[in-house]
């Protein structure tokens, strides 16, 4: 609920599930609605118990799936890069927090539930929120470095996997902020 100039505003709220929110079962939980991608949906559909959740959420209108804009998309891998978190971060984790940006674009109260690391910094690098389920999540944005174990090169293109000077794979590590 937000006050805006004498008034009460009622903010949707909007929780987004990424693949480890289905694993624990936060489906199953009584919020009236849930988002989701269809990445995500092609992520955990292997495992038979959660098609059936799966199912039985969207006959009851309780889970909408959705694919974001390809905008917001390429938007969360630019941030993903100055973050330093791309190479941690696979289409699906992409696309949900592609799909957050849009849900709080469209006047959503967005928390973006999941257990990744990598998704947690790039929400909180983002300005979003997100709540763990099975861990304590981070508890400070960390902005990655990558480096050249062989050579000592720093590299501030965090797209690149191996060093051009001499060929070894990139590492990474905290970045002074």
């Amino acid at each position: 609920m937000i006050l805006a100039l004498g008034r009460i505003v009622l903010r949707k709220r909007a929780l987004v599930l990424d693949s480890t929110a289905f694993y624990a079962g936060i489906p199953l939980m009584g919020v009236p609605k849930y988002y989701t991608t269809p990445l995500v949906i092609r992520e955990i559909s292997h495992v038979k118990t959660l098609s059936m959740v799966i199912s039985t959420l969207l006959e009851s209108n309780k889970l909408s799936i959705i694919n974001p804009l390809i905008s917001l998309v390429e938007e969360v891998k630019r941030r993903a890069s100055e973050s330093g978190d791309i190479q941690k971060l696979s289409d699906t984790d992409i696309s949900i927090i592609a799909l957050g940006m849009q849900l709080k674009k469209n006047g959503y109260d967005v928390t973006i539930i999941s257990d990744d690391y990598s998704i947690q910094n790039l929400i909180k690098f983002s300005g979003l929120r997100f709540s763990p389920v099975m861990t304590r999540g981070i508890s400070r944005i960390i902005k990655w470095l990558l480096y050249c174990s062989g050579c000592g090169k720093v590299f501030y293109n965090n797209d690149a996997i191996i060093c051009d000077v001499c060929g070894t794979r990139l590492k990474r590590k905290m970045k002074r902020v």
